[in-house]
């Protein structure tokens, strides 16, 4: 078990990482994750003896790091850095022998044992195929798969990856994670930086936040991975959702924080759902308006961006009716609106409520889309409400052009 225990970390004098606890468990992918320049590099770097402890307790099944030398810390950790530099033409097969150094007596020279593990190691990492080649002719991405078996061809007993997969392709990232999932399910101890978030959340147990010089928050991906921690941590809108393949968290960013303009630019009442009002709430936030969007139900798209952006919503489980208090509340949405877009997408007794309001409500009207009385799951209601808003409206196809309206109609001089 790999321990950091209120440990302060950093270079010389400067304090990068302050009063960090974590464990890394055999048998566990604990993935760190953050900002650029947050210390995420720096608390591997503490492991391996490469940026300086100043307080706290590192420790490896329950002895202090600070005790090993370089060698039984090798023996122990294995490292694959963010990129790696072939200098000498080694081949291959020697590179990836290097790691077993550590292994062998001080003059001594690599066993059929140590050839053995080499050779292992290159068909488990897929590079095989490369043994013989110059490793200063190689990709860089065939550098990290090596480098990869270098560090397993140590035998450790913890595996540290930093973004160990950002020069693979899509094939070959796969192919490492999948790797590296596999060891810890054996028992080693991985602890990896990650920047793509979406892979964090497949492949690991438990994601640490680094900001700022210390754990913003930790959990399993789930409890981590928050709209909240998001704009707090890597200012960025986004939102959280399943990914239907795998099951895991997928994090889809929708706009920064920084982009959004201080002073707003007025008020818009959007009717959608489905996703169909997406687009448009981000070109709007974008713009510095407010936007308010009436009844969405859970698990709808336009729900999710909604709760991203912060827009003023009510939220609704799936085919329920809103009770009259709650259609008051849409209407008040709609009237305090300094302009209302409504989308021609399916209208039933759970949303209708927002139709009505854009139809009771006064001032400039965009309309999306084109009607069609399949849309209609109101026994009529909705059409005629669509209808009735037709005269008065100006009728546009897509969310860019609905955006230039509205900013046309707000902005306009009376």
């Amino acid at each position: 078990m790999l321990s950091f225990e209120n440990v302060t970390a950093g270079y010389g004098d400067t304090a990068i990482v302050r009063d960090v606890s974590l464990v890394v468990p055999p048998g566990e992918i604990v993935g760190l994750v953050g900002p650029n320049g947050a210390g995420k590099s720096t608390l591997l770097r503490a492991i391996t003896g490469s940026a300086d402890v100043h307080r706290g307790s590192l420790t490896l099944n329950g002895t202090s790091l600070a005790n090993m030398n370089a060698r039984d810390r090798a023996r122990s950790v294995g490292v694959v850095p963010q990129s790696v530099e072939a200098t000498f033409s080694f081949s291959a097969r020697e590179f990836v022998l290097m790691g077993r150094h550590v292994r062998m007596t001080r003059f001594g020279t690599a066993s059929a044992h140590d050839h053995d593990v080499v050779q292992e190691m290159l068909e488990l990492t897929d590079t095989a195929y490369l043994a013989d080649d110059p490793v200063d002719t190689l990709s860089g991405g065939d550098l990290q798969r090596l480098a990869l078996a270098q560090a397993l061809a140590q035998e450790p007993d913890v595996l540290l990856l930093d973004e160990a997969t950002s020069h693979l392709d899509l094939n070959h990232r796969l192919q490492v994670l999948n790797l590296v999932r596999r060891l810890a399910d054996e028992g080693k101890a991985v602890l990896a930086v990650f920047h793509d978030l979406d892979l964090a959340a497949r492949y690991t147990d438990r994601l640490a936040v680094v900001h700022e010089g210390g754990i913003f928050s930790a959990g399993g991906p789930s409890d981590v991975l928050t709209p909240a921690m998001l704009r707090s941590v890597f200012g960025v809108r986004a939102v959280v959702g399943a990914d239907p393949v795998t099951g895991s968290l997928s994090v889809t960013p929708v706009l920064r924080e920084q982009d959004v303009p201080p002073e707003s630019q007025g008020s818009v009442f959007i009717a959608a759902g489905g996703g169909a009002g997406s687009h448009l709430m981000g070109l709007l936030a974008l713009e510095g308006f407010s936007v308010s969007a009436g009844v969405l139900n859970h698990g709808d798209m336009d729900r999710e961006v909604a709760a991203s952006l912060m827009v003023t919503r009510v939220d609704l489980t799936a085919y329920d009716t809103p009770p009259e208090e709650i259609r008051t509340q849409v209407l008040d949405m709609a009237r305090k609106a300094d302009a209302r877009v409504v989308f021609a997408v399916p209208y039933g007794p759970a949303n209708l409520a927002n139709l009505e309001a854009a139809a009771a409500a006064e001032g400039p009207l965009v309309l999306v889309g084109t009607w069609s009385e399949e849309l209609d799951f109101t026994h009529g209601e909705a059409t005629k409400l669509w209808r009735s808003l037709q005269a008065d409206s100006i009728q546009v196809t897509d969310a860019r052009r609905a955006l230039a309206a509205v900013r046309g109609l707000v902005h306009s001089e009376p």
